[in-house]
C-alpha cells in the first residue's frame, strides 16, 4: 500500500493540472541569451510540483559546481551527473521521458542530456 501512495499522489496532481486545461508542451523556442540553448518546456503548477517531489525523493542534493549558475539554457558541467526522468513520470507525462534530471542547490533540472542545456528549473517554492 506504501508504494501506491506516492502514485496515487501523482496521478491527483497531474489530474489536477490537466483540469485546469494546463497542459505539457514542449516549444522550440529558444533562450533568448543563448540561441543554442535546450527546448523550452511549459509545465503546468501541479506538474512542476509531481515531478519536484518525485526527483527530491530520488535523486542527491548537489552543490552548484564553481561557477555555475542553474538557468535555462545553462550548459551543466561534466561533473554534474544526470538521472534519467523517472519511469512513473514517463508514464503519467510521455512527454518528459527525452530529459535527464539532477539535483543542484536543491533546485530539481531537466536536461537535454545529449547537449546538457538546462530546459527547466523546479524549486521547492513552486
Amino acid at each position: 500500500m506504501r508504494r501506491r501512495l506516492p502514485v496515487l499522489m501523482l496521478v491527483a496532481a497531474l489530474s489536477l493540472g490537466a483540469a485546469s486545461g494546463a497542459a505539457f508542451a514542449q516549444t522550440t523556442q529558444q533562450d533568448a541569451q543563448d540561441p543554442g540553448s535546450a527546448p523550452r518546456v511549459t509545465l503546468s503548477e501541479a506538474q512542476r510540483h509531481t515531478i519536484y517531489q518525485s526527483v527530491s525523493r530520488t535523486q542527491k542534493n548537489n552543490a552548484a559546481p564553481t561557477g555555475f549558475r542553474v538557468s535555462i539554457g545553462a550548459t551543466l558541467p561534466p561533473g554534474v551527473e544526470l538521472a534519467p526522468m523517472p519511469d512513473t513520470l514517463v508514464t503519467l507525462m510521455p512527454e518528459a521521458k527525452p530529459f535527464a534530471v539532477a539535483m543542484i542547490e536543491k533546485q530539481v533540472v531537466l536536461v537535454d542530456p545529449s547537449s546538457r542545456r538546462v530546459a527547466v528549473v523546479i524549486t521547492a517554492e513552486e
